[in-house]
């Protein structure tokens, strides 16, 4: 009876053990990677991170945040991308997947201050 007391314990604890990594597993290879991007005005911070990057092949939702009293764009010309307006306040996002190593410039596309010029980025894939 001992013994199968004992398979049946080490049997819950195995079950259970791998139930867990393979959740964690399944999570780390489906899970797409997430970055932020602020967009202010150059004279209140510019785009944050202005240096985006991406690891090569993976995708990744790029959230970008208007935290500014002014509308924004976004535009990456080398990746075909435009986002003609984003409100003060507003959030769009976009999913990414970009399998060529390199660099990426993206700017902003609407009239946002003096400055306006200066609003760039880069997306850094690796």
């Amino acid at each position: 009876m001992a013994k199968r007391e004992n398979l049946a314990i080490i049997l819950v604890i195995a079950v259970t053990v791998l139930t867990t990594a393979g959740i964690f597993a399944y999570k780390a290879v489906s899970e797409r990677d997430e970055v932020i991007l602020l967009a202010q005005s150059p004279d209140q911070g510019n785009w944050t991170p202005q240096v985006v990057r991406l690891d090569r092949g993976r995708e990744t939702a790029v959230v970008i945040r208007n935290v500014d009293v002014v509308s924004h764009g976004f535009y990456a010309p080398a990746l075909n991308i435009v986002i003609k307006e984003i409100k003060a306040g507003e959030v769009k996002e976009l999913s990414l997947t970009i399998d060529e190593p390199g660099e990426y410039p993206f700017y902003c596309v609407v009239w946002c201050s003096d400055l306006h010029m200066l609003m760039r980025g880069v997306i850094l894939v690796r």
